[in-house]
């Protein structure tokens, strides 16, 4: 059994294989051999029981309220059974200035990794600057981080596309990638005011489905 399931094991359901054989009778007391075996076969049936039920309490989300939104549209919404902390991701802004993440701290942030060449990307990027539009303020920000070589590509995009409420920010140094777990583009992922992460949608999202409404009044109501 690994350190972390043990770490996180209910101390109510696990006992340790010594108190099963100190249970099982002793030669000073006569006890038939069929009685034996079936005291033994019946505590092993419930070491498994007990690993089983372990298991499953370890593997339950830390927000399970979110995961009944993990179907049709959002069926790719994944939320992690330990969320990590928003890391510390430095990008540059349209000046070439240095931006934090950490610098939103304090507002429940959806962060947006995208790219001008990757066609999911620009498809969804409109819906998100709805969204900016819609529902930004004090208490909610998108932060749409591009990964494209140079700004000007992501400037362009938003130009021709019309994209007047999202920030442009640009990581072209693609560490962005290693510290978040992007295996794709685009990838969307909410922090919650403390930091933490609290769910994240790879791949392409319409933002303006009643679905994703939803799920949005959820994530701040």
């Amino acid at each position: 059994m690994s350190e972390g399931l043990l770490k996180n094991r209910p101390p109510h359901i696990f006992c340790p294989l010594g108190v099963f054989a100190m249970s099982i009778p002793q030669k000073s007391r006569p006890v038939s051999k069929i009685l034996v075996y079936g005291i033994r076969l019946m505590l092993f049936v419930a070491l498994i029981a007990s690993v089983f039920v372990i298991v499953q309490s370890c593997s339950i989300p830390k927000n399970p309220s979110l995961m009944r939104f993990a179907k049709a549209d959002l069926d790719k919404l994944v939320v992690l059974e330990a969320p990590p902390p928003m890391p510390s991701l430095v990008f540059k802004d349209k000046d070439g200035l240095d931006v934090r993440l950490t610098d939103f701290r304090g507002k429940t942030v959806l962060l947006n990794v995208w790219a001008s060449w990757c066609a999911p990307c620009v498809a969804e990027i409109p819906s998100l600057d709805k969204l900016q539009a819609d529902r930004g303020g004090e208490d909610f920000v998108v932060i749409a981080v591009s990964m494209d070589r140079h700004i000007d590509d992501a400037a362009s995009f938003y130009t021709k596309a019309g994209i007047e409420n999202l920030a442009l920010y640009i990581d072209s140094t693609f560490s962005i990638s290693a510290k978040v777990g992007v295996q794709g583009l685009p990838i969307s992922i909410f922090y919650g005011p403390n930091g933490r992460e609290l769910a994240r949608i790879p791949g392409e999202v319409d933002w303006q489905s009643q679905q994703v409404s939803a799920l949005l009044d959820a994530v701040f109501p």
